[in-house]
């Protein structure tokens, strides 16, 4: 067990990152789907699940979604999930807002969903450290990037292609690991 942190320390060593990451154009950030291999298959961050329950995703997600195998990251998922507990349940619009969620959750095969190993969670937290420090986010909120470093990871070690219309935590995330395949769109 201690040789995985030696070696996800050495593949993301912590004293390479001392400065401050700066945000790139978006015209030099993944917003094409042309260049998504025709063979990759997908894996959706909670924006994708939002998006499309609020018809707001793009018709070129939409088009690529309805070409391609599809798997759900179990981190995303428990991103939708903590919406069902955290509505307050005697508004009245919770029951209008918790339906789709749950019916989202319901018709998701166990077959297609992948859950994070050992290994990418403490590879995961590592990075969500980095970002962490070097982009100046507060001790009770370093936690922030961890979500976002899970479903990463998980979409390359899964050999999947991330789909988000996270840009900014992602774009730095690229920094840090450029080979990995995501797809960024804005939503409509």
């Amino acid at each position: 067990m201690s040789s995985d942190v030696w070696s996800i320390i050495s593949r993301h060593d912590p004293a390479r990152w001392r400065q401050t990451l700066s945000l790139r154009s978006k015209n030099n950030l993944p917003f094409d789907p042309m260049r998504i291999p025709t063979d990759a298959s997908l894996l959706f961050d909670a924006t994708v699940y939002i998006d499309q329950l609020k018809g707001q995703l793009p018709l070129a997600i939409v088009n690529l979604i309805a070409s391609r195998i599809i798997f759900h990251a179990a981190p995303a998922l428990a991103e939708l999930a903590v919406t069902i507990g955290a509505l307050d349940p005697a508004d009245r619009r919770t029951r209008s807002a918790v339906e789709p969620i749950v019916d989202t959750l319901t018709r998701i095969s166990p077959s297609r969903i992948i859950v994070p190993s050992y290994e990418v969670w403490l590879e995961a937290s590592v990075i969500a450290g980095i970002l962490s420090r070097t982009q100046g986010v507060s001790k009770q909120d370093r936690r922030r990037f961890l979500n976002d470093c899970l479903l990463f990871l998980l979409a390359s070690d899964s050999g999947c292609v991330l789909i988000t219309r996270n840009s900014r935590d992602v774009d730095l995330l690229l920094q840090l690991k450029p080979h990995a395949t995501v797809l960024l769109y804005d939503k409509i």
